[in-house]
């Protein structure tokens, strides 16, 4: 679904596996993936336009799914009017695989948006889901791609890059969390941890406490060879968080938790955001955050 990149406090995604690694046959031709993404740009549409979840769940799968379903509630509360996408300039990267899940993960761009698309297949015969959809800052470059044009699936234990695919999502909450190290500083990570902290600071200030966790998602993590020996990695961190109020009503549920709370907000408020992440993890050095897709799926209130 076409969306806009919200403002950070919190970034954050999971990550997991891919299928068989070495000369395999690819997991979709070129050809099949076209056919997949026009088929999700025509389904999605409709289902966007019809606030409609069941029929997304013929396209989405995880915690891509949960996240555009809280779209759909945010949109409805705010009775945002739909505008129709389509994607342009496609780019495909698909991994020779033989086992399943199969997936392989498409740049392209949608208005002023650009996306890193991933689409995996369960089984055999299985329809095609969209598990993942980060927002790149800028185009995609460096993937390697073997002499027939195909990518390479990174398994998520590799030790060939500076950190295990695996271990991005882990490491990322850390510094999100606490200020750990591993990951190079910016907007997705040392900057949102500032940011955190100031806007804890500003809440204390009006009898506010803001308590913020961050943890990897469960969701699998999907990466791709890069040309320096290094990974490309999709992943998702969830980041919780509760509000303590000495008056109640403080915080208020306007802005992205909108649609997810009914009645009037008491002295707590919890709530629970997934926070999608597209990252360069280099042969050696810190792992550099690229893309972010965050959207509160959960709130609470006492």
């Amino acid at each position: 679904m076409r969306r806009r990149l919200a403002a950070l406090t919190a970034a954050i995604l999971p990550v997991s596996a891919c299928g068989s690694l070495g000369a395999a046959h690819p997991a979709i031709t070129k050809s099949q993936a076209q056919q997949v993404l026009a088929n999700y740009q025509t389904v999605n549409n409709r289902a966007n336009a019809g606030l409609d979840g069941d029929l997304l769940a013929t396209v989405e799968t995880g915690d891509q799914l949960e996240m555009d379903r809280a779209g759909y509630r945010l949109r409805q509360a705010k009775k945002d009017k739909y505008t129709p996408f389509t994607y342009s300039h496609p780019a495909f990267y698909i991994p020779r695989q033989d086992r399943y899940p199969k997936w392989f993960a498409v740049e392209a761009v949608s208005g002023q948006t650009r996306h890193a698309l991933l689409f995996t297949q369960d089984r055999a015969g299985g329809p095609w889901l969209l598990a993942a959809d980060p927002f790149p800052s800028s185009p995609l470059s460096g993937i390697a791609l073997d002499k027939d044009g195909f990518a390479t699936a990174v398994n998520p234990a590799d030790t060939n890059a500076a950190l295990q695919p695996r271990k991005v999502a882990s490491t990322h909450a850390a510094t999100l969390s606490t200020g750990a190290g591993g990951m190079a500083p910016g907007p997705y990570t040392s900057e949102s941890r500032d940011a955190l902290t100031k806007v804890q600071a500003e809440l204390r200030q009006r009898g506010v406490t803001l308590t913020s966790d961050f943890a990897p998602d469960q969701q699998r993590t999907y990466a791709l060879r890069t040309t320096g020996g290094g990974a490309l990695v999709w992943y998702v961190v969830r980041q919780s968080e509760r509000y303590d109020m000495v008056d109640p009503g403080t915080v208020n549920t306007n802005g992205d938790l909108a649609g997810l709370v009914t009645g009037r907000v008491g002295h707590h408020l919890s709530s629970v955001a997934l926070i999608q992440y597209l990252a360069v993890v280099p042969d050696h050095g810190d792992t550099q955050v690229i893309g972010t897709y965050r959207k509160a799926v959960q709130a609470t209130t006492s």
